[in-house]
């Protein structure tokens, strides 16, 4: 890609670099309804509050990368988005020494776990209303 072609993306503060500067956010991506919605949560969390949110890839962590690791330790704080009771993100995190400071499970705000990608905004807007006022508003 050109670099003329970069200035139409947005992009975000360098994950490692700036870890201890940001709330790093660790979501589920799962294969159904639920996984979803933490996607796209995450996502609008990241967008609306670039200086301030970031997710970062709970695979790497999950694979055991040092980097990645490290960032989740030196972050300011640590969101974890669970789709479903399996906690799989607070797991991963957990299991690689890293304990979240704010959890949400998506199948417990009252959105369906379904055998779909498809999910709802609105389910997104609220969800992400709730953890900038019950979490993000206290940064």
């Amino acid at each position: 890609m050109s670099s003329s072609g970069i200035s139409k993306y947005q992009l975000l503060p360098h994950c490692a670099t700036h870890a201890s500067e940001l709330i790093m956010v660790a979501t589920c991506d799962g294969a159904a309804s639920v996984g979803q919605v933490g996607n796209e949560v995450a996502r609008k969390l990241t967008k609306t509050f670039p200086d301030k949110v970031r997710m970062c890839c709970l695979s790497a962590v999950a694979a055991g990368s040092k980097t990645h690791v490290d960032i989740f330790k030196k972050a300011k704080a640590v969101i974890a988005i669970n789709g479903c009771q399996n906690m799989c993100a607070s797991n991963v995190l957990r299991q690689k020494g890293i304990e979240p400071t704010y959890e949400v499970v998506i199948a417990k705000e009252g959105v369906n776990k379904l055998p779909s990608l498809d999910f709802s905004d609105e389910d997104v807007d609220r969800i992400s209303n709730k953890i900038v006022k019950e979490f993000l508003s206290k940064f």
